[in-house]
């Protein structure tokens, strides 16, 4: 982007190698940025960027990419089948379908595919325009046969696409070579038990892997965290744990305690109007803005 240069400045960060480290932040402190930046999604204007004690522009970038996944806000999915879509994640075991709802089964969206009447051949967005052009006027044509075959567009929802691309990041782990994992808000569509689920499966994952997340949510994540990043305003504010960030009563604790309070005011609403709530966060913010 064209003010990239200007997002992070007087950043200094070392993570070891198999660490979870969250990123969090109000939206515009950089969060993203710096994700981007660990990803080689986009380069440093100055400064360096280290792997293994290595520059990372002595890397060959194919080589990068092949290790790792990034799963971000855009849920990105294609006219092809649901097998297809999740398949794209690790192309040469495509085939293999069971491999694919393993994936499925991990993202969360094995559930909705299989009541589909064709389950994972189901195909999104289906070409039918050039076979329908002009059919209703010949309703005794042996095209609209055609058209029947071809299917309707499917309506997908938000949330079953967030489902759909985690799938596609778990079946992209399947080829073995991953060591990092980028996680940037992938659940801003996701109910908070599906969000909750999702990460569950993420961090069963984790083995042999450095795992970054941003989030605008605290609670489970942070509480596990080796070590939380909180920025503000493209620095670095503060470092640690969860404990120790809450002991300093700095920008973390501030942030936190935000969440805290209007999920308790939350609960407190609906306990007095005779509704129960069982959130799996104090943060219920669903923001998907890129930073």
């Amino acid at each position: 982007s064209e003010n990239k240069e200007s997002s992070l400045k007087n950043v200094n960060l070392k993570i070891p190698a198999g660490s979870l480290v969250i990123f969090v932040g109000a939206n515009g402190s950089g969060k993203s940025t710096f994700i981007r930046l660990l990803s080689r999604l986009y380069e440093p204007s100055s400064g360096s960027l280290l792997i293994d004690g290595q520059p990372s522009t002595s890397y060959r970038i194919s080589s990068l990419r092949e290790s790792s996944v990034l799963l971000c806000q855009e849920h990105n999915v294609f006219p092809f089948s649901f097998a297809e879509n999740i398949g794209l994640g690790y192309p040469a075991l495509m085939e293999n379908i069971e491999l694919v709802k393993d994936a499925a089964e991990k993202g969360g969206s094995k559930g909705f595919i299989e009541k589909l009447h064709k389950g994972f051949d189901t195909v999104l967005y289906p070409r039918v325009a050039t076979v329908s052009h002009n059919l209703d006027h010949y309703p005794e044509h042996p095209l609209h046969e055609v058209r029947k075959a071809v299917g309707k567009k499917l309506d997908v929802s938000g949330g079953e696409k967030q489902r759909v691309v985690a799938s596609r990041a778990f079946m992209r782990m399947h080829s073995g070579n991953i060591k990092f994992v980028a996680v940037d808000e992938p659940t801003s569509a996701l109910d908070s038990e599906g969000e909750y689920e999702l990460f569950n499966r993420l961090l069963e994952a984790r083995a042999g892997k450095t795992m970054i997340f941003v989030t605008h949510r605290f609670g489970y994540l942070t509480k596990h965290a080796d070590m939380i990043v909180c920025m503000k305003d493209g620095e670095i504010a503060e470092i640690g744990k969860h404990s120790d960030l809450i002991t300093k009563k700095g920008e973390y604790a501030k942030l936190y305690n935000i969440q805290a309070n209007a999920f308790l005011a939350d609960a407190s609403d609906d306990l007095s109007s005779g509704h129960g709530s069982t959130p799996s966060s104090p943060g219920t913010d669903g923001g998907d803005q890129d930073d």
